[in-house]
């Protein structure tokens, strides 16, 4: 159903604001004045508020890793205070309202998704209902859900077992978990690709704006030069002449290739490639182990059904090719097969993987074990990425230095062999 923004004004002319869910404007309307306020503005909240900022909340990117970028955290603080009120005796909507009142000023947006909430769920609906039905416009156009499949999947299983408070801080561990994960390879990443930006845009502004000019006039004195010198005085001119023409061409084959990877078949080949690069492709298993385990013990510990659990984290995964090993798993293990051999089979995973599987659903810890597992794994890929990071930073500095240094001594070379000559 829409839910529609208001400002109204009661008897004493106080006004108020919030959102409230209705079939029609009409409908709003009438609901408003049965709880004696006279509307001043109605206008649809889903669609508007959120399509003026597309990080207003957490997106679930079709269920598969959750909030959206930059606002897990505000899921997370969002679970985290209603395990809190929850914990101490406070009823659900009034958890809600008291959420949403602390939301500041420059996350309206949020707080907008969450009055929609906070009105499914005084309009009868239960909280999980409510959160899986939470909608938000993407930069496409298409609506997905707020909230990702296993956040939903664990607040519902803590409502039937009466257990909502605890399943929310166990909510807020697994969003923090994940958004911790991200963030540490987003920023094992940005120091080296500025460097990596910085030195292409220092050696193409040598190339195209000191370098002409002086070997220009290095050219006209009618002196032979030296071959390393001819060397990047073909790249300097090759680059005049032809540089916005390659710069297009970089261009259009980034979206080309990015149209290719938005396509199901060009998805898979190119996840399959980078699970085949040295370095990189074991930390993509090994991201995607941590995911997995982190996601399956969360729900199993909240009570969800082994099978359910397993679909549900195998969307948790970004990589289609381990996503496609662990779909294998999951009829397999509706088959009456045991998970362990399965997923061997599938040669996708660390036979490591495997046998934590088969060890945890023969003995019943299966939740347990892929805790102990996903902590693990965690910190080997915590470790790797600080490796990678310790030799990537020097390495791409050297290399700076010497092309810098080249470009420099080219330059520089005709001029100190006239001084010799001289």
């Amino acid at each position: 159903m829409p839910v529609y923004s208001y400002q109204a004004v009661d008897a004493s002319r106080t006004a108020s604001r919030g959102t409230l869910i209705a079939d029609t404007p009409r409908d709003a309307r009438d609901q408003l004045r049965r709880r004696g306020l006279v509307p001043r503005r109605l206008e649809p909240a889903a669609a508007d508020p959120v399509a003026e900022d597309t990080a207003a909340g957490p997106d679930a990117d079709a269920g598969r890793s959750g909030a959206g970028p930059g606002r897990r955290s505000e899921a997370a603080d969002f679970f985290r205070e209603l395990s809190t009120l929850l914990g101490v005796g406070v009823g659900v909507l009034e958890a809600l309202d008291l959420i949403v009142a602390q939301v500041p000023p420059r996350q309206r947006r949020w707080a907008t998704q969450l009055l929609g909430v906070r009105d499914r769920v005084s309009a009868g609906g239960a909280l999980g209902e409510a959160l899986a039905a939470a909608r938000w416009p993407s930069a496409l156009g298409r609506r997905r859900a707020l909230f990702d499949e296993a956040t939903v999947a664990m607040i519902g299983v803590g409502e039937d077992a009466g257990a909502l408070a605890d399943v929310s801080e166990q909510v807020a561990d697994h969003l923090e978990q994940r958004a911790a994960l991200k963030n540490r390879l987003a920023a094992a990443l940005t120091y080296p690709a500025v460097v990596a930006v910085f030195g292409a845009g220092v050696c193409v502004f040598l190339m195209t704006w000191v370098v002409p000019g002086i070997l220009e006039a290095l050219s006209e004195s009618g002196q032979a030069l030296p071959p390393l010198t001819v060397a990047v005085k073909a790249v300097s001119d090759f680059l005049l002449n032809w540089g916005p023409a390659v710069l297009l061409g970089l261009v259009l084959l980034g979206l080309l290739g990015g149209l290719a990877i938005s396509r199901p078949r060009g998805r898979a080949a190119f996840d399959a490639a980078v699970l085949k690069l040295p370095g990189l492709g074991p930390a993509v298993r090994r991201q995607a182990v941590v995911r997995l385990a982190f996601v399956l013990e969360a729900l199993l510990d909240s009570g969800v059904r082994f099978e359910q659990a397993l679909g549900i984290g195998r969307r948790a995964v970004r990589n289609v090719v381990l996503q496609d090993a662990l779909a294998r798993c999951e009829t397999a293990v509706r088959e009456g097969r045991d998970l362990g051999p399965a997923l061997a089979e599938t040669d996708a995973f660390p036979a490591t993987v495997a046998r934590v599987f088969a060890l945890g659903q023969t003995s019943g810890r299966l939740g347990e074990l892929l805790g102990r597992l996903g902590r693990s794994y965690d910190r080997q890929l915590r470790s790797r990425v600080d490796r990678l990071t310790t030799l990537i930073e020097p390495t791409l500095i050297i290399l700076l230095a010497v092309v810098v240094g080249l470009i420099a001594f080219a330059t520089l070379l005709p001029i100190l062999e006239i001084g010799d000559v001289g």
